[in-house]
């Protein structure tokens, strides 16, 4: 019989704030996260996940979200903005100049 890692979760992130994801040690805080990130690859999944009503289309997904891990190779010789931006730089297109991906960012993350 498997095991069940997860039961009856539900939540809501909205764009531009902070969320932060906190429980004890062995509460599914990381399993959470990797079964929304889609890094979750092994075992199955039961039920659906929704993003704004729709169900979760992971390739949209995966460009417009991310989540930090506690172990993650983090700079400590940068900001946690240019931490933000270095992953956004990431994620567009290689055609994409500086200035429209500096104007992306901010758009996305502060709603301006």
């Amino acid at each position: 019989m498997p095991n069940t890692l997860l039961r009856d979760i539900s939540g809501a992130f909205r764009p531009g704030i902070l969320t932060a994801l906190v429980g004890v040690s062995g509460a599914g805080k990381t399993t959470l996260m990797d079964v929304l990130s889609g890094r979750k690859t092994s075992g199955y999944l039961e039920g659906s996940i929704s993003i704004s009503g729709y169900p979760k289309n992971q390739a949209t997904f995966a460009r417009i979200s991310g989540y930090c891990e506690q172990n993650d190779i983090h700079s400590p010789n940068i900001t946690v903005y240019e931490s933000l931006l270095f992953s956004a730089w990431l994620r567009l297109s290689k055609e994409v100049d500086i200035e429209t991906r500096k104007v992306c960012y901010y758009q996305t993350n502060f709603h301006v």
